[in-house]
């Protein structure tokens, strides 16, 4: 062990200088470093220990300086309060110079001058003085000085502070005092701030800068707690951090082969049979049921639980927070808005804890427990004002119980923090670099690194604590009530510094002199200690602080404090107040000119040869000049670091110039199509500007301004003017040769602007010769028909699907189902498909499967893909969808990922989001029912009939129903015929709604019947999009059912509003389908959800089975739109094709006095038809 690592410490030693006798100082040495030597303490002037010599019973030694009388104390008094800088090094346990100079002036001896000066007495029988024991005690004294130089003062009977009136012991010992769990984990039963949503998605991670160093560099090498150098491990750690964020863990990973649901094998074939969303739910025990999410914490700071209400989740668990931190990094953003608010909260907590962890931009904090204890725990860089904003809008939305100390509610800010810390530890955790695994058995590195709280008491290692607080400190500083201002003005020759200080953020900064006059005791104390640290980084300073005069320097001496120290003063919280003219510090930039070769026409076809219309040149831009490359070389050449260039400063960083210079080496000399569009568009191409002419500049304004295209005469609807706009985008975009990403929200009415853009080209020609493939999900196979034949009967159609197909070509649309279209690939690319549209896209999210690879192989002209579906959050599904539609427009899937995809869903990039945005805004056109623009056009009920096939099973029961009552209904008449009819009716109801609800069977599923399967269709693209549905059912029974494989499919709790519930239970459900985040979907039978109810949270409202009665309809519909609804509402209206309830469906919406006759009488009017209209009704078609 090294003994006199500072100055003071050394000084001390020199003691020992020429008075060796026989070896004895190496062999105290020895005897300090095994801990031979204990029980050290020191009273007035004289220091006692005790030291285990080669006898059973230790000696004890006995050491005597000379004790400073009240004249000599006097002296050291106004030597330190005259002397602000010496009183400030002071303050932060450093040993001035000048004080021992200014002591020497009047002949007071701080440190002894030789052996002479001690008196040291040892109770062994050696003769020599000093002997090895009194040797070893010197040494430790000297490891203590190191860390204390208030004991060379103590040693001699001066307390150095408390002996300073001025100041007083107790309160100049607050100054650099260590925060205990009680101080940070105070009972808070203030209010409990309210979750908001948008301002979790506000948060941008990108914005968090690259400490690298930063943090590393405010800290002093070689601090005193430990023998080797610790800031050089730290270094290591920080290092390896950031190369390793995750730790041991790995971010979800979207996409991969997963085992199917049948027989537990993976499935080759085809898309995983498991969702990412159900495989997450199936491993982690659905959280989407949680209703809340509460970390605890011991005394220890050490978590014990995690909680939902009184469900301890993550039981026989070796390490919680590792687990904690895997759970988090393992959810899908798709299925954030399912989960509870706590949860939404803590997800973010981890990204921003990564994010951390990667920037390294979080730092150690020191506190003690009630016992003693000391512990190490990682907190955000606050310092920072961008971690600082992230911070406090969380901070701003955190619930009452996110984190609770010991089951007690503690503050917001801390719950905050405590839980980053959390995560941070959980990262940490393992994941060191093996160039640490020889520090580990340390008990300071087991502090720091393995999140144990560890005991210092013995005289060797108690001031550790103090010490370790001493020095990370400097990374507290921005936490200080008051502000320290560093003034900088240019006068055109120097610079020239000056020191204010604020006693707060809304204070006037006033001189640093009146300051320390003005300022009550503590202030001025914590104001000298953070000088202290000013003037370690500028000890030029230390002269303006104590002699009152400006500080000048010239360009070249200023120019490394602007570029190296005044960052990390800022990082510091020092407020650096800079001359305008280094407000604005101007970096040179790659540049790149577009232009036309030629004139361009300004037609919209000019986009299909654009890399032939256009040429480029490369430059870098300085402001708003810009140099050719050959000028910047030269540049660079002669002139680096802070430099006047025209009356402004530039930035020529080595570093940065470096590696502009090699980027400007691999320019290349050819842009493709893709790159001149995204370039152009975003104004930005791989970190480089970008500037367009005007020629370009109006061509790409086309973009953006489509013109209005007359919708065909023959379509049978009238477009909405959002709905117009997108038709007039889709036409436009297959005229200029563009794919189009159709992503609307559910409602908005897609179907109806593809059919009207395909009736646009069959009028124009176009599909003479080419026709339409359409390829959808088997469920919607029906709908595209029935809306196909509703709005445009000019078009021929053949729906390709079931065991007797045959694909005619004479036609316009064909419409297929993706499985046919994997299955019978070569026989759709005998045909030249004119256009090629995906219904539900989402279907080929993944790139990699054998239905992806076949769709991506159907040769057509022109490409629509539609989607409901949120892009933010799913960035690789659109990667995918947008090569279907623009092949190579946006790279390749691993280019993709790095440009946009991580950036955006894992950083929560804002700016890339927008870039992303800009270059794909031609191609993708997306509209909420929440827009303004969209709102405006839409009605305050949107109705939509859902049309649904009936299952082979539910068709051949429908017909062994039909055959046995109608050969009864025909054998009879009067009430008993109608008693058969109703019952008729009333069965095949059950038939279509679900074969186990006729048979009265518990045992279901989905795919047995086609209204659940198009239920959950309609329900999957509802919960990708957040909002909540209210699903009616005139059935109980069918209600049940529906609550179970609904339960099963969704992984979530579905309430059931019925008849038979008490009022309490009834207005719970209400309730929590109002107020709770997790209750999303509210099954309600049509009886009991007929009057009386508000059930406003509702977006969503589907009529499972019909009463054919549209007063009774209505009234349900109502309960979800009232007065006071903000939104739109989407009603969605259940029928099975070719049945009895498509057929009642038409003749009531094309008879207006049936539609009257059925508001009073039901569906007893159906009674009164003939046995031939009867049979004409119910059979299928």
């Amino acid at each position: 062990m090294k003994y006199g690592k500072t100055w003071w410490g050394a000084k001390w030693l020199e003691t020992f200088n020429g008075i060796d006798n026989e070896n004895r100082l190496p062999r105290g040495r020895s005897y300090a470093n095994s801990g031979r030597a204990y029980d050290i303490e020191i009273n007035e002037n004289e220091a006692t220990a005790k030291v285990q010599g080669s006898r059973p019973r230790p000696y004890k030694v006995s050491i005597k300086l000379n004790k400073f009388d009240e004249t000599e104390q006097q002296i050291i008094h106004q030597a330190i309060i005259n002397t602000p800088s010496i009183l400030s090094a002071l303050l932060t346990k450093k040993l001035p110079i000048q004080l021992l100079d200014k002591l020497n002036e009047h002949d007071i001896r701080l440190f002894p001058k030789n052996w002479s000066y001690v008196e040291a007495e040892c109770s062994c029988p050696d003769w020599a003085v000093p002997c090895k024991h009194i040797a070893a005690v010197i040494y430790l004294i000297a490891a203590e000085i190191d860390k204390n130089p208030f004991l060379v003062f103590e040693i001699h009977g001066c307390n150095l502070l408390a002996m300073i009136s001025d100041f007083g012991n107790i309160k100049a010992k607050q100054v650099k005092s260590l925060l205990t769990l009680e101080d940070i984990f105070k009972h808070f039963d203030g209010p409990s701030n309210p979750f908001d949503q948008v301002i979790l998605e506000e948060i941008n991670l990108s914005a968090i800068p690259d400490f690298s160093d930063r943090i590393i560099t405010l800290l002093t090498n070689k601090p005193l707690f430990y023998e080797k150098n610790f800031r050089e491990i730290l270094h290591l750690a920080y290092n390896n951090w950031q190369k390793n964020p995750s730790g041991k863990f790995e971010e979800y990973t979207h996409h991969v082969p997963q085992v199917t649901k049948k027989d537990g094998k993976v499935s080759k074939k085809d898309e995983p049979a498991l969702t990412e969303e159900e495989i997450f739910s199936k491993k982690w025990n659905n959280p989407e049921r949680w209703n809340t999410f509460e970390l605890v914490l011991d005394e220890e700071h050490q978590l014990i639980q995690v909680c939902d209400g009184n469900n301890i989740l993550f039981p026989n668990t070796d390490n919680l927070k590792v687990q904690l931190t895997k759970f988090l990094l393992d959810i899908p953003n798709v299925l954030l808005h399912k989960f509870t608010p706590e949860l939404r909260l803590m997800h973010m907590i981890a990204q921003f804890g990564r994010k951390l962890m990667q920037a390294s931009a979080f730092m150690p904090q020191i506190l003690q427990n009630g016992q003693g204890k000391t512990l190490i725990r990682w907190v955000p860089a606050l310092l920072d004002n961008e971690i600082n904003t992230i911070y406090k809008k969380l901070v701003s939305i955190c619930p009452s119980k996110l984190v609770t100390y010991k089951k007690t509610c503690i503050s917001p800010e801390e719950q905050i923090k405590t839980a980053i810390t959390v995560i941070l530890s959980g990262y940490m955790h393992n994941n060191l670099p093996k160039s640490i695994d020889p520090h580990l058995p340390y008990e300071v590195v087991k502090l720091f690194f393995e999140n144990k709280a560890c005991t210092f008491k013995d005289f060797s290692d108690k001031e550790i604590p103090g010490v370790i607080n001493q020095w990370l400190s400097n990374l507290y500083l921005s936490e200080r009530p008051h502000k320290l201002y560093l003034m900088i003005e240019d006068n055109g020759i120097d610079f020239e510094l000056t020191i204010k200080i604020a006693l707060d953020d809304k204070s006037t900064p006033i001189d640093f002199h009146e300051a320390i006059s003005k300022y009550d005791n503590p202030t001025k104390l914590t104001i000298l200690s953070d000088l202290a640290l000013l003037i370690e980084y500028i000890p030029e300073l230390s002269r303006l602080v104590d002699e009152e005069d400006k500080l000048a320097l010239n360009l070249d001496d200023f120019a490394p404090l602007f570029l190296n120290i005044l960052p990390l003063l800022k990082t510091l919280g020092i407020i650096i107040v800079l001359p305008k003219s280094l407000q604005k510090i101007l970096k040179p930039q790659l540049s790149l000119k577009l232009s036309s070769k030629n004139k361009i026409s300004d037609d919209r076809k000019s986009f299909m040869s654009l890399d032939q219309l256009t040429k480029f040149n490369w430059r870098i831009a300085i402001g708003d000049k810009t140099l050719d490359i050959a000028e910047f070389r030269k540049l660079v050449e002669q002139q680096s670091g802070l430099v006047r260039i025209m009356d402004e400063y530039v930035l020529l960083n080595e570093k940065e110039m470096a590696d502009l210079l090699k980027k400007l080496d691999k320019l290349p000399d050819h842009l493709s199509q893709a790159a001149l569009m995204q370039a152009a568009l975003a104004g930005e191409l791989d970190g480089a500007t970008v500037a367009i002419d005007n020629q370009l500049e109006r061509l790409f304004s086309q973009l953006g301004n489509y013109t209005k295209v007359s919708v065909p005469h023959n379509l049978i609807a009238q477009l909405r003017p959002y709905q117009e706009r997108g038709f007039s985008w889709l036409v436009q975009n297959i005229e200029t040769n563009f794919g189009s990403i159709l992503a609307d929200d559910m409602g908005l009415g897609k179907t109806l602007q593809v059919i009207a853009t395909i009736l646009y080209f069959k009028n124009v020609g176009f599909l003479a010769n080419n026709g339409v493939l359409i390829v959808a999900p088997t469920t919607l196979l029906s709908n595209w028909q029935r809306e196909v034949e509703r709005f445009a009967p000019d078009l021929k159609l053949l729906v390709y699907h079931g065991q007797k197909r045959e694909l005619n070509r004479d036609c316009d649309i064909v419409i297929t189902s993706y499985g046919l279209a994997r299955r019978d690939t070569k026989l759709f690319n005998k045909i030249d498909w004119f256009l090629l549209v995906i219904d539900e896209a989402q279907q080929i999210k993944n790139p990699a499967t054998e239905q992806t690879k076949a769709i991506k192989s159907i040769k057509a002209q022109h490409k629509i893909a539609m989607s409901g579906t949120p892009v933010e959050n799913r960035l690789l599904e659109y990667w995918s969808i947008f090569d279907f539609t623009n092949t190579h427009y946006l790279g390749t899937l691993t280019h993709f990922k790095k440009q946009f995809a991580s950036p955006i869903e894992t950083e929560r990039d804002k700016d890339c989001l927008q870039q992303f945005k800009k270059v794909t805004s031609p191609f993708i056109l997306r509209r909420l029912k929440s827009d303004k623009s969209i709102i405006q056009d839409l009605p305050d009920k949107i109705e939509n009939n859902r049309y649904c096939s009936l299952t082979a099973e539910q068709t051949a029961m429908y017909q062994e129903v039909v055959d046995a009552t109608m050969e009864k209904i025909e054998a009879s008449e009067g009430i008993e015929r109608r008693g058969l009819v109703l019952k008729l009716i009333n069965a095949l109801k059950q038939v279509c709604n679900h074969p186990s609800q006729f048979y009265k069977k518990s045992k279901a599923q989905i795919d047995q019947s086609g209204k659940m399967q198009m239920l959950e269709e309609i329900l999957e693209g509802i919960e990708a999009s957040g909002e909540k549905s209210l699903i009616f059912t005139q059935y109980t029974e069918m209600g049940n059912l529906i609550v179970k494989l609904l339960e099963e499919r969704f992984k979530m709790s579905i309430p059931f509003l019925h008849g038979k519930l008490v009022l309490k239970a009834r207005d719970k459900i209400v309730a929590d389908f109002q107020n709770c985040s997790q209750v999303r979907t509210l099954i309600v039978s049509l009886k009991a959800g007929g009057t009386g109810l508000n059930l406003t949270a509702a977006n969503n409202v589907i009529h499972y089975d019909l009463w054919w009665n549209p007063a009774v309809e209505a009234q349900a519909t109502d309960r979800a739109y009232r007065i006071g609804q903000k939104s739109n509402v989407m009603v969605y209206r259940l029928l099975t094709t070719g049945t009895f309830e498509e057929r009642i469906d038409q003749m009531i919406q094309s008879k207006k006095e049936l539609a009257e006759l059925t508001v009073g009488s039901g569906e007893s009017w159906i009674t009164e038809l003939s046995n031939a209209e009867l049979k004409d009704l119910i059979r299928v078609r």
